[in-house]
């Protein structure tokens, strides 16, 4: 597919990723476009024949009256009032007749381009599926929250998290350490306190969350200037976090030795707006990002729009959704601030709010079209948060490109 405006090529037969624009609504905007050039070239060309034919019918009315009147009994102030009479009665019809013509063609072209874009408006699409339950029972009022329709809820045995659906064919996108409970699995099913389990899982949770912010900050700082001992502190604190990390299997074992036999993973749960809740079994996870997939058994998804994140201007409005400590589906508001880092170390960064909970939800723009992947929030600080840009997705899950939109 080449975008008729950019010359950008791609697969996307809807929106061009390069220029923003939808191709039906262009087409049927050229379409008006050579539709009120032709009706008025037409309405000027009409003009234009009648005035000639206008001026000829003058010339012969005005001759007939001069040549009537008796040569013998004429005057020149009476041949001077005829012709005048005559030509001020041919001037009103020509005046007349040109804005009756002009009219009618204004009329005529005007039917003609609303019969034209009769004929290609494109018919209503019909809803099926999930898309079409959501819409019903959560029908959007603007884009934000058409965006919030296509947002997941997601609760494992380690805490809550966020995510998006991608495509029609129900594919979700979130954060590894959201889902990736393979580490603490064995701690977690060693015991049968749930009350135990639910906190050292949030302990183990929230260690992998910090190890993934601080490896990915040390990434990008590495190699700038002056950034030395920064990336030696960081070093420490990954050390020391990944040390406590692998304690919490023994810690669990010591303190729940008494609690009863070990219970099986039951994987984890994705939950949408109207409270429909599947239960995933198996994510796929990227090699060097903090991404996983999933698919939801379901058809006909709503899903998110995306948008260049390359296109992005510092201070653009940008917004988040996700389940921040468990509050489900809530909207956050921010800007653009920049880009950090390089390649696969490449981050957004954004003031909008990315707290406990938002990780995997999706950033996007004032359109409700996704430009990132929310994972972390820079610790002991406010307003600098870091968003995974969209089109890594597709770099670590190359089988997401042919997924029908």
């Amino acid at each position: 597919m080449k975008c008729p405006k950019c010359e950008h090529r791609q697969d996307d037969i809807t929106q061009c990723t390069s220029c923003g624009i939808y191709f039906a609504k262009f087409s049927r905007r050229q379409t008006r476009h050579a539709g009120r050039r032709s009706a008025a070239a037409r309405a000027q060309q009409h003009a234009s024949g009648f005035g000639w034919g206008a001026i000829a019918f003058t010339a012969i009315v005005s001759s007939a009256l001069v040549w009537h009147v008796p040569r013998g009994q004429a005057s020149p102030s009476r041949i001077a009032t005829a012709t005048h009479s005559a030509a001020a009665s041919a001037s009103a019809g020509l005046a007349a007749a040109t804005n009756g013509g002009l009219a009618g063609a204004s009329y005529g072209a005007d039917s003609a381009a609303s019969r034209r874009f009769a004929r290609n408006a494109e018919p209503p699409r019909v809803l099926e599926g999930l898309e079409a339950q959501l819409a019903r029972s959560f029908p959007a009022r603007n884009a934000i929250e058409t965006a919030r329709n296509s947002t997941v809820f997601i609760r494992s045995s380690l805490g809550v998290g966020s995510g998006f659906i991608l495509d029609a064919s129900c594919h979700v996108i979130t954060s590894r350490h959201v889902v990736d409970i393979d580490a603490p699995q064995v701690a977690s099913n060693t015991v049968d306190g749930a009350e135990l389990r639910a906190r050292l899982g949030a302990e183990a949770q929230q260690l992998q969350a910090n190890i993934v912010e601080q490896m990915q900050l040390r990434a990008a700082l590495a190699g700038q200037p002056g950034t030395n001992l920064q990336v030696l502190q960081l070093d420490e604190r990954i050390e020391a976090m990944q040390q406590e990390l692998a304690s919490l299997p023994g810690q669990l074992n010591r303190e729940g030795a008494d609690k009863g036999a070990p219970k099986p993973f039951n994987g984890f749960t994705a939950t949408l707006v109207d409270g429909t809740e599947f239960t995933v079994w198996r994510a796929e996870y990227a090699e060097g990002r903090d991404l996983a997939i999933f698919q939801l058994p379901a058809d006909h998804c709503p899903h998110l729009d995306r948008a260049s994140s390359a296109r992005l201007l510092q201070g653009e409005r940008l917004y988040t959704i996700g389940n921040p400590s468990g509050l489900a589906y809530s909207v956050t508001a921010g800007i653009f601030s920049g880009d950090r880092g390089a390649g696969k170390e490449r981050f957004l960064q954004t003031d909008a709010p990315i707290n406990p909970g938002n990780s995997g939800g999706p950033l996007i723009t004032e359109n409700g079209a996704v430009v990132g992947i929310n994972t972390m929030n820079l610790r002991g600080t406010q307003g600098i948060g870091f968003a995974i840009p969209i089109e890594a997705v597709y770099q670590d899950f190359p089988q997401l490109r042919s997924a029908p939109r």
